[in-house]
């Protein structure tokens, strides 16, 4: 299996936030997404990132798919009560074809699932902006900034879909 790998060109362009940017504190970020979700009900909420998703769990909320490496700002351990679906390698700065395989299985499944990613999980959100339902949620963090909330619309999905053609393709 092979890899697509992040181009030094684009490193900048995915540095924007493509969706909501709540730049409030932890607490205030889950509480405003938690009441997104009630709100809107999407299909599917999707969240990518260790500490995004420890907050929105201590805040009571659960999301259809967790994708995490147990490490924040690419350091320490992080002790999610959340137990692996599965487990995946990516190293950083690429998407794996075993990591892409795992988010399809896990979005196209009925119940509650979570990745472990071996290696990290930052690109990953593409793939689960790229795949999830139309009206579906993925949640990230931006460290230092906040968490983003992006509607994984059709206008988002073909933004996301040109930027992954753009990364190098590694067999």
């Amino acid at each position: 299996m092979g890899y697509l790998k992040l181009p030094e060109s684009l490193r900048q362009e995915l540095a924007k936030e493509y969706g909501i940017l709540l730049a409030g504190s932890p607490v205030e970020n889950a509480a405003r997404a938690i009441e997104l979700f009630m709100r809107k009900c999407p299909p599917k909420v999707i969240v990518v990132g260790d500490f995004t998703l420890k907050t929105l769990i201590d805040h009571g909320f659960v999301p259809d798919l967790a994708i995490y490496d147990r490490k924040t700002k690419r350091s320490g351990f992080w002790n999610i009560d959340l137990p692996p679906s599965c487990t995946v390698k990516n190293p950083p700065g690429t998407i794996t074809d075993e990591a892409f395989s795992a988010i399809k299985v896990a979005l196209e499944s009925k119940g509650r699932n979570s990745i472990y990613v071996e290696g990290e999980e930052d690109l990953l959100s593409i793939p689960a902006i790229l795949l999830s339902p139309v009206g579906s949620v993925v949640v990230y963090g931006m460290p230092d900034r906040g968490m983003v909330l992006v509607e994984a619309d059709s206008e988002t999905k073909n933004r996301v879909r040109s930027i992954l053609d753009r990364f190098e393709r590694v067999e």
